[in-house]
């Protein structure tokens, strides 16, 4: 019986170690689980870049297939499709995108044939306006406060916020800068 209970109480002290590792454990685990997502979702958008030259359909491959990239087309090997993006968000995004597409097709390699940065400049004024801002300010407010059972009542001071609209006039304004671009040209390849 003594060594029944000594048992259980391992177990018990096996189990409650467990949960309490499975506990510090679960939040890098669901972070890890969400930074994944967040970046499918970030890459789903690019799908719509992709285009098919094949009604033939692969089985994706995973998330971690490293997948190479070529200056130049395999020769055993055929197109699938190809990608044309044009980004604002630099060559890092236009890279992942691509090996995003890749992946998800079921190609085996990506063939880039063009991959292209440069910036343009832009310039614009803003005509003079009024525009309404929003300010808070603190006044001061007296609240009389009834007395119990006949004594006199009691005044006591409160400050609070107040928000106020007011009207700004704001003066002709130039804005300049350049946005840059990232383009790519590439296609997908399945070996054979």
């Amino acid at each position: 019986m003594q060594s029944f209970a000594r048992s259980l109480s391992l177990t018990f002290k096996s189990a409650l170690h467990s949960s309490a590792l499975f506990c510090l454990l679960l939040p890098l685990g669901l972070s890890l689980g969400g930074c994944a997502a967040i970046e499918r979702a970030q890459m789903r958008p690019t799908e719509v870049h992709y285009l098919a030259n094949t009604t033939e359909r692969f089985a994706p491959k995973p998330t971690d297939y490293d997948m190479p990239i070529v200056a130049q087309p395999p020769r055993k090997g055929r197109a699938i499709g190809s990608f044309k993006f044009t980004t604002t968000q630099g060559r890092a995004f236009i890279m992942k995108s691509a090996l995003y597409n890749g992946r998800r097709v079921g190609a085996d390699v990506i063939f880039v044939r063009h991959i292209q940065e440069w910036s343009e400049p832009y310039a614009y004024d803003i005509p003079a306006h009024w525009e309404t801002r929003w300010q808070t300010r603190h006044e001061r407010y007296l609240v009389r406060i009834k007395g119990p059972n006949g004594t006199p009542d009691s005044v006591r001071e409160e400050v609070r916020p107040v928000s106020v609209q007011r009207m700004e006039w704001v003066s002709l304004q130039h804005v300049s800068g350049f946005h840059h671009y990232a383009s790519m040209d590439a296609e997908m390849y399945r070996l054979q």
